[in-house]
């Protein structure tokens, strides 16, 4: 059954969804004989493939097979399903739609559809090798998992490096501003907010208004759509919270200290408004 499975694994071609292109091709005959199954699955690993040599085995994937290893990524072909297993294509680099990689799983009952963030922990099976649409040539490694997890944007994408702990307000005319937390990130600042409208009338927030004053740089906000994080409601009824994530550039390293700069309006234009200003320490 498990050969059975790497052979699907390793020979089903998937559609290139998220570049619009196709690829086809064969793969390499997996290591070992046709021989039992027992004496597939009792084969050892060679070692394990560090953090730092991801990269490498992208590179050459050839060099890898045998190893074990641990990927987060994102799916973006349909997930194949048959008695023996799941199986299905993901980028470990979705921001940029690169290291594309074959996964297969001996659970049919697991649970994955294209554009879920994942968690693989398996095995360099095989190396699939073909061309697509362009004639450039394409190795992707075939991994053998033993556990597939559904994950988080952020899990994937911008792992948190550090989170600094706010819970501060500034109340204007019943407009309520809670600062919750800051999380850093290598590649992104994330802000996280809690809007109260405890006034009579409508007010608005809109997120583009918001900086991160951090030394002589002002951040503004970068829109990443496919974060699947909350967003702040623009127009807010009187009695109506609302919470959600405002992400920004990341900081530089130095940085022990920053501002952060939002803005609020009410439909009553009597009221006057100063920017919610809340001083945040980093260190």
């Amino acid at each position: 059954m498990l050969r059975r499975m790497l052979i699907v694994l390793i020979s089903v071609v998937f559609a290139l969804a998220a570049c619009g292109t196709e690829e086809s091709g064969s793969a390499k005959e997996a290591d070992g004989s046709k021989g039992e199954e027992s004496t597939t699955k009792e084969t050892k690993a060679k070692g394990v493939v560090k953090a730092e040599d991801i990269d490498k085995m992208y590179t050459n994937p050839k060099d890898f097979k045998g190893y074990e290893v641990e990927l987060t990524g994102q799916v973006f072909s349909e997930t194949e399903k048959d008695d023996d297993g799941v199986y299905f294509q993901m980028f470990a680099d979705p921001e940029n739609s690169e290291q594309n990689t074959i996964v297969g799983i001996e659970d049919s009952n697991v649970q994955v559809k294209s554009e879920d963030y994942v968690k693989v922990t398996g095995v360099v099976k095989d190396v699939y090798d073909g061309e697509n649409a362009f004639g450039a040539t394409i190795e992707a490694p075939a991994i053998l998992a033993t556990e597939v997890e559904v994950v988080d944007y952020i899990t994937v994408v911008a792992p948190t490096k550090e989170t600094i702990e706010v819970n501060e307000n500034i109340t204007q005319h019943g407009y309520d501003i809670q600062l919750q937390k800051i999380e850093l990130a290598e590649n992104q600042t994330r802000v996280y907010l809690k809007v109260a409208n405890e006034s009579d009338d409508p007010i608005s927030f809109y997120s583009f208004n918001s900086k991160i004053l951090a030394g002589n740089k002002q951040l503004e906000e970068i829109d990443v759509y496919e974060s699947g994080l909350p967003e702040i409601q623009s127009e807010i009824l009187p009695g109506i919270e609302t919470e959600g994530v405002i992400i920004f550039p990341e900081l530089d390293e130095e940085i022990e200290e920053l501002k952060y700069h939002a803005e609020g309006s009410s439909e009553n234009y009597e009221l006057e408004f100063k920017p919610f200003v809340f001083d945040v320490d980093i260190k």
